[in-house]
């Protein structure tokens, strides 16, 4: 059976990416059918996967897909179909609710209540239970758009409009939102603070697989704690360090809101230390962080000795399947110009005022190999380039 995931609408490409490499650890292959929808051969619902993954939206499992149609035809096709039955419990009958969903400027002309009311009707005649507040499953149709993201794509994709529908499961609630993670929620707050959903995206990439319990990722420019947070919450061993006093008893403060928060952490290590220097007990295979910049750190030299530095520390205390991800200060020149449909050369721009094209080489002197790359909007003059790295042997 085929599954369809669905991911956020802020940055598909980061979402995608994030999924794919949990896909790609969990032995799961993918291929993209829209920006948003990636179309996965599952039969199950893989739970730890959704649960580490916020971009993801939607897991759909078996239903189908067609081109848009009118909602008529859309409802004949649909229960033309066989229907999800409810599985057999000694308990008590199990719940659904029918949702209509639509992305990227999708449905138009598609009756919502219409589609609701007979769905609703035929599961109803299969046995199911509804309930909308809290159902142990929903029959979500979803209406995909044509509509561009707020952050472009790297590369074509196909974007035609077209409708899914297929089983699946609420999101687990019990834990913290991302929007109840962003910096000014949490004690110790700082402007430059890294946003959860990228933070999240960082931990995902460098550590795909399930942690173990050991330690597994290192943050030697922890900040105030962001990738930390996040690693906690997915329960992957972390340590983190930085050379401000100040940011480190930040994240402590951080991090102790969060356990009064939120059960089931994993443990964090963290100290005042220097990122040119600092030493891990053992090799780690995972490493995140997000140096510090300003306003035009892609244009100035400033700050990129101690990113080759921090670079050069993790190299040594890596296994040699290490990880890194990292975050560049990065022109918007770049990110406008893909909103206009331009093809660029990454190779052109700047960051730390040096040309990509040299830094990527200075990356490898340092013992990554740069596997690729994703721009993030931060504001009208500055962007942010995700850097996915793996160690060289």
């Amino acid at each position: 059976m085929q599954a369809r995931i669905i991911v956020g609408g802020w940055h598909p490409a980061l979402h995608r990416l994030e999924v794919q490499t949990l896909l790609e650890a969990a032995g799961i292959e993918s291929e993209v059918e829209h920006p948003r929808v990636l179309r996965v051969d599952s039969d199950d619902l893989d739970v730890d996967i959704v649960d580490r993954c916020s971009s993801i939206t939607r897991w759909l499992l078996g239903g189908g897909r067609v081109d848009h149609m009118d909602t008529e035809a859309l409802l004949d096709t649909i229960l033309a179909a066989p229907g999800p039955a409810p599985s057999e419990s000694d308990d008590r009958q199990q719940s659904i609710a029918v949702r209509v969903e639509n992305i990227d400027g999708g449905g138009v002309g598609i009756s919502h209540s219409t589609l609701i009311l007979e769905l609703g009707a035929r599961l109803a005649s299969m046995g199911w239970v509804f309930d909308l507040q809290a159902p142990d499953y929903e029959f979500v149709v979803v209406c995909v758009g044509e509509e561009q993201a707020q952050h472009p794509e790297m590369e074509q994709l196909p974007r035609k409009a077209h409708i899914l529908w297929g089983l699946s499961q609420p999101a687990d609630s019990t834990s913290i939102t991302w929007q109840e993670r962003t910096g000014p929620m949490r004690p110790f707050f700082k402007p430059v603070g890294l946003d959860p959903r990228i933070a999240r995206a960082m931990v995902n990439l460098a550590h795909p697989h399930i942690p173990d319990g050991r330690l597994a990722l290192a943050d030697p420019l922890c900040g105030t704690g962001g990738v930390l947070i996040e690693a906690a919450l997915l329960g992957v061993h972390s340590y983190g360090s930085d050379l401000d006093e100040e940011m480190v008893e930040g994240t402590q403060m951080n991090l102790d809101w969060l356990w009064n928060e939120q059960d089931e952490l994993a443990a964090v290590t963290i100290e005042v230390d220097d990122a040119l220097d600092f030493t891990l007990d053992e090799p780690v295979p995972a490493f995140a962080f997000d140096p510090p910049y300003g306003r035009n750190s892609w244009q100035s030299e400033d700050g990129r000795e101690l990113l080759l530095g921090t670079l050069t520390r993790c190299y040594e205390n890596a296994t040699d399947d290490a990880r890194l991800i990292t975050l560049l200060p990065w022109p918007a020149e770049h990110v406008a110009a893909m909103r206009a449909g331009k093809v660029v050369d990454m190779d052109e721009f700047h960051t730390y005022g040096t040309a990509w094209a040299e830094m990527r080489e200075l990356i490898g002197n340092c013992g990554w190999t740069v596997l690729t790359t994703v721009p993030i909007s931060v504001h009208g003059s500055l962007s942010r380039l995700l850097v996915v790295c793996e160690r060289r042997r």
